[in-house]
């Protein structure tokens, strides 16, 4: 109703849902809107629509995978955001069919590749399962995060025992967070902040696309591809109305170019 284009980097499905309803009233009001444009969500289901691309779109999975190293320089910010989302059962697609999964369980081994290597994820509620299932019909989806050191991983995973109502209390998560900031920073400076993204793609004939990327600070690589996003409307090339990253194909390629800025891995 304001008039003003509009750029977020909510990581939140039933805020994404709420935001794709209101498509119609900006698309009258010739108003472009991007929601979850952030590195992930936002530049890694631009991951996802290439992989499907390579795979002549008939894709029977896709496993999204993301690491931080520390708080990727977030500090108590993304702490307090893994703590909420222990609390939310993430939703993944088994062939076709929406459910919900355990937060924090399915652990292993991923390789993300140089500047990163092996680590360890975990499944973790992620809007793009949603947004990528809506928009391209994949059957099965889902996503994982891991951290380091993985001692933080191990911790997160007890502290996803406590009740759902401690966990969802985002006051407590927040001072819980900052009272721990002393030891997270110590560890930060020990662990740096890269980021890593890896896209698995299976096609319904079997062949498989693997796609990553790596930036060597989680803050840097966010506001890059924000930016990204945010420069796309302000040059004129994003439609009126609401949408995901995936269902920006005619985007895709002047936001990877942004993005590829200070990578340290880029297999795309």
């Amino acid at each position: 109703s304001a008039g003003v284009p509009y750029v977020d980097v909510c990581d939140d499905t039933d805020l994404c849902k709420v935001a794709k309803d209101l498509g119609p009233a900006a698309e009258s009001a010739s108003i472009p809107a991007i929601v979850s444009a952030g590195i992930w969500p936002g530049v890694s289901a631009l991951m996802v629509a290439e992989a499907v691309d390579r795979l002549g779109g008939a894709v029977e999975s896709i496993d999204m995978q993301f690491f931080t190293a520390g708080t990727g320089g977030a500090g108590p910010t993304i702490v307090a955001a893994t703590f909420l989302l222990l609390a939310e059962p993430p939703v993944v697609y088994e062939s076709g069919r929406e459910s919900r999964g355990v937060p924090w369980a399915d652990r292993r081994l991923v390789d993300f590749g140089r500047g990163v290597g092996q680590k360890h994820v975990h499944l973790l509620d992620e809007p793009e399962v949603y947004t990528i299932h809506q928009a391209l019909r994949v059957p099965n989806i889902r996503s994982s995060f891991g951290t380091d050191p993985d001692i933080w991983n191990l911790m997160f995973g007890v502290a996803q025992k406590l009740p759902t109502s401690v966990l969802r209390n985002r006051d407590w998560m927040q001072n819980l967070s900052l009272f721990s900031m002393p030891i997270i920073y110590a560890v930060d400076r020990l662990v740096g902040s890269a980021n890593a993204m890896r896209i698995d793609a299976t096609g319904k004939d079997g062949r498989k696309v693997m796609l990553r990327m790596t930036h060597k600070d989680l803050e840097d690589c966010v506001g890059l591809a924000t930016a990204a996003f945010a420069m796309e409307i302000l040059q004129d090339r994003v439609p009126s109305g609401v949408w995901y990253p995936v269902e920006m194909d005619g985007n895709r390629a002047s936001i990877f170019e942004a993005v590829n800025r200070d990578t340290i891995l880029w297999e795309m």
